[in-house]
């Protein structure tokens, strides 16, 4: 009997953004991003996220603002204490891994991990979704006794089976 548990993954805002790129540069990514929702979809992948990213959303261009949010309705909210959330924000950010006018972006972080999800699916690049920012979350975390983060962009983890 092969069971398999859809794997729990954390979606941050600029995931849903390049659901909707239409630069030519961009197309493997928005492929992967189509294949990735579409995987939540069928359940093969289950993903939440957190308030932040609908705040996000909602500041958005206004004539992309809605199907930003359709799209969001595919992703589950995540149960998380909001104070443990800004205390770990806040540690992200003194530790230098975020900086502090990206304070979301380690909100992000802070949701995933007070939350208990292990993959925080990314196309931030910059401050997250690389081997430094994993790192150093990963060490913040293990001293603050959440666990390890695994930081990846859609196209490492959607499913690629036939």
């Amino acid at each position: 009997m092969n069971i398999m548990i859809p794997p729990r993954v954390y979606i941050e805002t600029s995931v849903f953004g390049f659901y909707f790129d239409s630069h030519s540069y961009n197309a493997v990514r928005r492929a992967a991003v189509v294949r990735l929702f579409d995987q939540i979809e069928a359940g093969l992948i289950t993903a939440v996220t957190s308030p932040v990213t609908e705040q996000e959303l909602r500041r958005a261009p206004p004539e992309l603002r809605p199907k930003l949010i359709a799209l969001l309705s595919a992703v589950n909210g995540i149960d998380a204490d909001e104070r443990q959330v800004e205390r770990l924000a806040r540690l992200y950010v003194s530790e230098g891994i975020v900086p502090i006018a990206y304070l979301d972006d380690a909100r992000h972080l802070a949701y995933a991990s007070v939350g208990g999800v292990e993959v925080v699916v990314t196309l931030n690049l910059k401050h997250l979704a690389n081997e430094w920012s994993e790192r150093r979350a990963n060490s913040v975390n293990l001293h603050e006794g959440y666990t390890l983060l695994s930081i990846r962009t859609p196209e490492e983890v959607i499913r690629y089976e036939d």
